[in-house]
Parts: C-alpha cells; sequence; structure tokens
C-alpha cells in the first residue's frame, strides 16, 4: 500500500477523490488560520453537484476575509494530474469570477499539482477567455497550498504565531 499523499497514492486514487482530498488539505490550512488569527474568516459554499442540482452552481469553492491586508474573494480548488496545464473546461465559473473580480473582488484558482507535490495560486484576473488550456509554467509553484496562498499577499503570511 501506498503512503498517503505519495504519487502512487494519489495515482491510485479516482478524479472526485482526488479532489476531496486536495479539498481537505485546503479545508485544514483554512482551519488553522481561522483558529489562529482573528482577522481571517472562511466559508465553504454549497457544492451543486453534491446537493444533486438544489443548490445553484456557486462561484467558486470557498469564500475567504483576510482583515491582515483587507482583501476579500473566492477560492476555487483545482486538482491536476498534469504537471503545469489548466484546462479551461475545468473552471467554468470563470465569468462569474471575472464579474466579481470587476467588482473589486480578489479571487484565486488554486491548483494542486498533484502527482509532483506541487501547488499554484492563479490570480482570476491573469486567466484569459478563449483558450483550450492555460500554461502555468511562468507562475511559481510551491511545494504547500500555504505558500502558494501567502505567495498572492492575499493570505495571512503567518501561523501558529510564527
Amino acid at each position: 500500500m501506498s503512503k498517503k499523499f505519495s504519487p502512487e497514492w494519489w495515482a491510485s486514487l479516482r478524479p472526485e477523490q482526488v479532489g476531496k482530498e486536495t479539498e481537505k488539505l485546503v479545508e485544514a490550512l483554512f482551519k488553522q488560520w481561522n483558529l489562529d488569527r482573528a482577522d481571517f474568516a472562511w466559508h465553504r459554499l454549497p457544492d451543486s453537484k453534491s446537493s444533486r442540482g438544489m443548490v445553484a452552481a456557486q462561484p467558486a469553492d470557498y469564500l475567504f476575509r483576510n482583515g491582515q491586508c483587507g482583501a476579500s474573494g473566492f477560492v476555487e480548488v483545482k486538482a491536476l494530474k498534469h504537471p503545469y496545464r489548466l484546462p479551461s473546461a475545468r473552471v467554468t465559473q470563470l465569468p462569474v469570477l471575472k464579474k466579481w473580480g470587476a467588482a473589486g473582488s480578489s479571487d484565486v484558482v488554486l491548483v494542486h499539482h498533484y502527482i509532483e507535490g506541487r501547488w499554484r495560486a492563479v490570480p482570476v484576473a491573469q486567466l484569459e477567455f478563449s483558450v483550450a488550456s492555460w500554461d502555468l509554467r511562468a507562475l511559481k509553484d510551491y511545494s504547500t497550498a500555504r505558500e502558494a496562498l501567502v505567495e498572492t499577499g492575499l493570505f495571512p503570511d503567518t501561523l501558529n504565531g510564527e
């Protein structure tokens, strides 16, 4: 049996399981920030697939507010097998996120390249319409979701009193 979170372990999961495990990693980070910082809040938005259509499609997976820098917005989490490409078909919420961005929201697509164990935080403002996929190689990748999110300047730069 493969060690949890090893490339072999990730490769053994069905795509929907990969997504759920990736979201668990992100939620653990948000929960820790929420406990450690009075000026950070987050909320998991309902998933329309899980609700079998009872809930309308949401702009993203999470809503956040960081009082440290005054940022708030949405985070859409994507787990990808490919080491640097993000298919546009996987970001169906892009038009809605772009609209929120035009209204002042600071939105991010957090990409987990799970086979490589790397993360990228992609500002929605950088994603253009009418492409089959986005090449993310120009964006720095990180070993943790925390590092990727902190680098955006939208998320707390300290954890556990660091």
